[in-house]
């Protein structure tokens, strides 16, 4: 599969089906591997694309130092090495930094960004309330907010599968290479509302079983931003993609068909 080059980046992705691009970008402990209950549900409809973060799976920062501001540019390298105009966006917790950081700055090669898990991009008071969520959990162990008591108890397998993953990247939760997190708290209101208006459909996802998620923050963020779609999911926890993926996928699935009906 190709790599996507830049002076700075050497980026990892793969294609799979085809039709209108859809990308999906892993979230803090993931990679591309990530993505392996979505992929087949969605290539008959979609060129699905699955991207490396730099510091993730195969992917590296040629200097080798990593900061969640190059996810932005990471994916922009693989939409041009791919030919892709413009795609679909869906990212699971920290991939948003790289699919909203795109949207505001390049909206004219991002279709929609839909966002699971993270609000800690967004300034404006919105990243100050979500932090209250995150300091909830900062206690437990990792595992213990990324994915329910209730999964890890059913669902052996899975979760060490989940862990698995995450070995092979080179920063990350568990990873010894620090990250810098310089996108936080640094995206205003004002310039998600003019990716809006320029044609970008903005979804945020909020999990009511997410352990790090904070409900005021998203109340808030739908009195500041009453021109995004916030959809609330009953029940869903942060890794929702990966304990429940007939749900996940199926709440993707209804957000596509309402705003992108042509796809």
């Amino acid at each position: 599969m190709p790599y996507a080059t830049t002076d700075e980046l050497d980026v990892y992705y793969e294609s799979h089906g085809a039709g209108r691009p859809l990308v999906l970008l892993h979230g803090g402990g993931g990679n591309h591997l990530a993505w392996w209950q979505q992929v087949p549900h969605f290539q008959d409809r979609y060129q699905v694309i699955t991207i490396d973060f730099p510091g993730y799976g195969l992917s590296r920062s040629k200097s080798g130092e990593y900061d969640n501001a190059q996810y932005a540019d990471a994916i922009l390298a693989v939409l041009d090495h791919a030919g892709l105009d413009r795609a679909l966006l869906l990212s699971q917790s920290a991939g948003s930094y790289g699919s909203l950081k795109l949207a505001v700055t390049h909206p004219e090669r991002v279709a929609g960004a839909v966002m699971a898990s993270n609000l800690s991009p967004v300034g404006d008071e919105i990243s100050e309330l979500d932090d209250i969520g995150r300091a909830a959990v900062r206690d437990l162990p990792v595992k213990d907010f990324l994915l329910l008591k209730e999964f890890q108890e059913k669902e052996p397998e899975k979760v060490f599968l989940f862990f698995q993953m995450g070995s092979i990247n080179t920063t990350g939760p568990g990873r010894s290479t620090p990250s810098r997190n310089s996108v936080k708290n640094s995206i205003r209101v004002q310039q998600i509302r003019d990716a809006i208006n320029a044609g970008v459909h903005i979804t945020f996802i909020q999990g009511t079983a997410d352990l790090m998620m904070y409900p005021p923050a998203y109340d808030r963020l739908r009195e500041l931003l009453p021109e995004a779609n916030v959809e609330m999911v009953e029940g869903a926890p942060h890794s929702d993609y990966w304990e429940n993926p007939k749900r996940f996928n199926s709440v993707v699935d209804n957000i596509l068909e309402r705003f992108y009906p042509q796809a």
